[in-house]
């Protein structure tokens, strides 16, 4: 029994397969001398003359179609079985004799199934004769050949739609990841930044200074991660971000925190490339970690001061560099031996990048990162 197939109902045959079909069941039906050679295909209910050979005294024209239930064509047959089907001479045959196709006054018929790669049917590959044909080996042999490169053709076209339809359901998923890592971005964001308020509230509301510089060290640690995901949120890629637009925000919003500190310029030489999240969220923490140390320490009884901070990247190498023209740090400050957590989460997140730090006196204390992008 046949059962209906949506995925062969959709399969589109191209107009190029169309055309080299039409030509292998023209030169099929004059190779074999006969009036009719035909593709037949199961369309829904019914069985359609898909293609029809351009031969002389063929009654077959491509749409027209059958209820293919009990229609007594030979191709039904063909189909229910999945076999060759060859009928010599249908009016010396009782079962044969009244088919529709003997109204044609098409009287032998050989057909061979074609099936898609799923095992259900596409419909037939056949030669109809006006009179009696038994039809060689070779002629057999021929036809199944002509049937497998068809066959080989929906195979292809097969495996286009199915991938055709694989990608689609991808694409779907994918926007829909997309939907909800970008609500998680913005949940995320909106919580740090809560906790952002909160700390700001809370060192504002308080007179020790150990306190306060405490709450500050949090609150830029905070705001780097918030200002990070609001690069994030602009691009929505959420995965290479801006550099410069990043870290210039970044130096920004850490010197907000110290309005006291008027007269410190800073000087920002930050090319503009892209880096990873992944690289790009250990960055800002070390220069969060940097900028706010000297912005605490390394002016203390001036009135003013300079700070450059400079990124570049040659080749595959990023150079991070900070100077400022301070007091300086300590002769025989060794940072490995540093207990500062501060310093202590610069060296972590230098070797996190794959990267180098130093830290030395030079006209104030100048610290260089150096890492791979």
């Amino acid at each position: 029994m046949m059962t209906n197939n949506k995925s062969q109902n959709q399969l589109d045959i191209t107009e190029d397969m169309k055309n080299k079909w039409q030509n292998i069941i023209t030169i099929m039906a004059k190779i074999l001398n006969v009036p009719a050679g035909l593709i037949m295909r199961i369309v829904d209910s019914d069985i359609t003359v898909f293609l029809s050979s351009k031969t002389e005294n063929n009654p077959y024209t491509p749409g027209a179609k059958e209820h293919f239930e009990d229609s007594g064509l030979y191709c039904e047959t063909v189909i229910k079985t999945n076999k060759m089907l060859l009928v010599s001479n249908a009016l010396s045959d009782e079962h044969w004799k009244n088919n529709p196709d003997v109204k044609l006054n098409m009287i032998s018929y050989l057909g061979f199934p074609i099936t898609l790669p799923d095992k259900t049917p596409f419909g037939t590959i056949c030669v109809l004769d006006n009179k009696e044909n038994k039809y060689s080996d070779l002629y057999k042999d021929l036809i199944a050949s002509f049937r497998d490169t068809i066959a080989r053709d929906i195979e292809l076209l097969y495996s286009n739609h199915s991938l055709h339809e694989n990608n689609s359901k991808l694409n779907t998923l994918l926007a829909e990841k997309e939907t909800i890592l970008k609500e998680v971005h913005h949940r995320i964001k909106n919580n740090i930044a809560s906790i952002e308020g909160l700390l700001s509230m809370q060192s504002q509301s308080i007179s020790n200074f150990e306190a306060v510089s405490a709450l500050q060290d949090a609150l830029g640690r905070v705001s780097s991660m918030r200002i990070l995901y609001d690069k994030l949120l602009i691009t929505e890629e959420y995965e290479d971000i801006s550099v410069k637009n990043y870290l210039e925000s970044l130096i920004d919003a850490v010197a907000v925190l110290f309005p006291y500190k008027l007269k410190i310029t800073i000087d920002k030489q930050i090319s503009d490339f892209n880096l990873s999240s992944k690289k790009v969220t250990p960055l800002g923490i070390i220069l969060n970690e940097l900028l706010t140390n000297i912005m605490k320490y390394a002016f203390k009884g001036r009135e003013s001061g300079l700070i450059n901070i400079s990124l570049s990247s040659i080749k595959n190498l990023a150079t991070l560099t900070i100077q400022d023209n301070g007091n300086g740090i300590s002769e025989g400050f060794d940072i490995s031996e540093s207990k500062g957590f501060g310093l202590m989460l610069v060296k972590m997140l230098s070797e996190q990048l794959g990267g180098t730090f130093t830290i030395e006196n030079y006209h104030g204390t100048r610290s260089i990162l150096k890492f791979e992008i």
